[in-house]
């Protein structure tokens, strides 16, 4: 009760003739993944008076489905906010628009622009980079092991081993 007295008192404070244009905010419900079900939010505020008109268009085609908007809202300031939502399927080069008409406006329509973020229109596949890049380590790692221990080998001039070599080799074919 408090909160609505104090709302009237302040749009009687502002005259018939005050009038706030709205300012307006687009963005997602949900982290974006293509195919993947989301909502857009077109979120107006600071506007007065009451009402105003807002729509949504998919690739410059105007959408009335799957839209729902929500009361207006007072703010402590004595204007209002609104909430608009767009049921969407993100699809690759996809572009919505919420565009919104209020008197204060005198008939230039704000419209915010979404489109698909180029990092969900290409999906991260981290999975295999990796695998592949460990694979591609190890093999590395293997081969220096290998090199090191030729060039420790050759580098070692042992006659013993040498000798012990040979007596191994005649024993096997024997």
């Amino acid at each position: 009760m408090e909160l609505h007295l104090a709302i009237l008192t302040l749009a009687v404070c502002l005259s018939a003739d005050a009038q706030h244009p709205p300012e307006t905010s687009i963005y997602t419900k949900n982290d974006v993944q293509l195919g993947v079900e989301n909502s857009l939010v077109c979120h107006v505020t600071g506007f007065f008076p009451p009402p105003v008109n807002i729509s949504w268009t998919k690739n410059n085609v105007i959408v009335t489905e799957s839209v729902s908007v929500s009361q207006y809202r007072p703010r402590n300031d004595g204007t209002f906010h609104i909430f608009s939502s767009l049921d969407i399927v993100p699809e690759e080069k996809d572009i919505y628009s919420c565009t919104v008409n209020h008197r204060a406006l005198q008939g230039q329509a704000q419209t915010k622009i979404w489109g698909v973020p180029e990092m969900a229109a290409v999906p991260a596949r981290l999975g295999p980079a990796v695998f592949c890049g460990a694979g591609f380590t190890l093999a590395l790692l293997g081969a220096a092991t290998g090199i090191f221990f030729f060039i420790k080998g050759a580098a070692t001039d042992n006659t013993d081993t040498a000798e012990k070599e040979k007596l191994f080799m005649q024993w096997t074919y024997q």
